[in-house]
């Protein structure tokens, strides 16, 4: 069985190619990294690099071992990592919130995923409303951590918002009344939406943030009729859409959280998808927090939800 110190000598030779600068990396002298590569090699029994006084190149079999070892070689320094900040961490309860919006696989998930890394951790789960995270700025935050749509890494506000990686990306989509003239179709095009001058919903939000959720102008030149108007909460963006012709710009989680009779969902092309991230302030739990994010964004990459949009 290879040691640690064998296997980060046969590492570091493969990616420098150079033995002496492979020993400056490791702190060891020549000779001794050039001992523990021999090491690596009779213990694979071939050869694993070509040297010759002016180049050294992994073999083939070298490079098979190098595929190898490398992604061990990180999965025990995340493990290890993991370890160190359960230490730091120690136990706790984690207030999570999830904004009720969001594809309904996400909550679940990510909470089994920290509860996993950091066992000594629960997290309490609650579903909040986007513009609840906008609310409790400045005050004392009903949770510790919000998963939400958040299309930007930073905010202008104070205090200062902490924003974590993007969690998932997920495709826009259009509400309308059922009687609406663009309710049959299949999907909408945003420049068609806004060439027939129908009428947005611009939601209780910051100007900074209500921008890049319902833009007043399409990437093609063309101006969206927003209507600002008090909805807080979806029921009443659903009831809103379902009494007149407005529209109401969203995402495609909803078409499998949302069933209501007089409004439909249909998939809108034209505008980008929409990120999620975790967002947090300063307080006592904000390492908490900021585990959490770290967490899901690993999360993310592991289940391959950042490849391609959700349609």
């Amino acid at each position: 069985m290879l040691e640690m110190r064998e296997i980060e000598a046969f590492l570091a030779v493969a990616e420098e190619l150079h033995f002496g600068r492979a020993a400056d990396r490791l702190r060891l002298s020549t000779s001794r990294v050039s001992n523990l590569v021999r090491t690596v090699e009779r213990r694979a029994g071939a050869r694993l690099f070509e040297r010759s006084s002016r180049v050294v190149r992994l073999t083939p079999q070298g490079a098979q071992l190098y595929a190898g070892l490398r992604a061990a070689y990180i999965q025990i320094e995340r493990t290890l990592e993991d370890v160190r900040r359960t230490g730091s961490l120690g136990g706790g309860v984690l207030r999570a919130g999830f904004s009720t919006t969001l594809p309904e696989k996400l909550r679940a998930e990510l909470i089994d995923a920290f509860e996993s890394r950091y066992p000594d951790c629960r997290v309490v789960a609650s579903g909040m409303p986007t513009t609840d995270l906008f609310r409790w700025l400045g005050k004392e935050w009903p949770v510790d951590v919000f998963v939400t749509w958040m299309p930007t890494d930073s905010a202008p506000v104070e205090p200062p918002l902490h924003i974590g990686q993007v969690i998932h990306r997920v495709s826009r989509a259009v509400m309308l009344g059922a009687g609406h003239p663009l309710a049959g179709r299949d999907t909408i095009d945003v420049e068609e939406l806004a060439e027939r001058g129908c009428p947005v919903i611009y939601p209780e939000l910051p100007l900074w943030f209500g921008e890049l959720w319902a833009p007043a102008t399409t990437p093609g030149g063309n101006q969206v009729p927003l209507r600002r108007l008090p909805a807080s909460y979806v029921e009443d963006v659903l009831r809103l859409v379902a009494e007149g012709t407005l529209a109401h710009l969203t995402f495609a989680s909803l078409l499998d959280a949302y069933d209501r009779p007089g409004v439909v969902v249909a998939p809108l092309t034209g505008l980008p998808p929409m990120p999620v991230r975790a967002v947090w302030a300063a307080g006592p739990q904000e390492q908490l927090a900021e585990a959490f994010a770290d967490c899901a964004a690993d999360h993310a990459t592991d289940a391959g939800w950042l490849t391609e949009p959700v349609h």
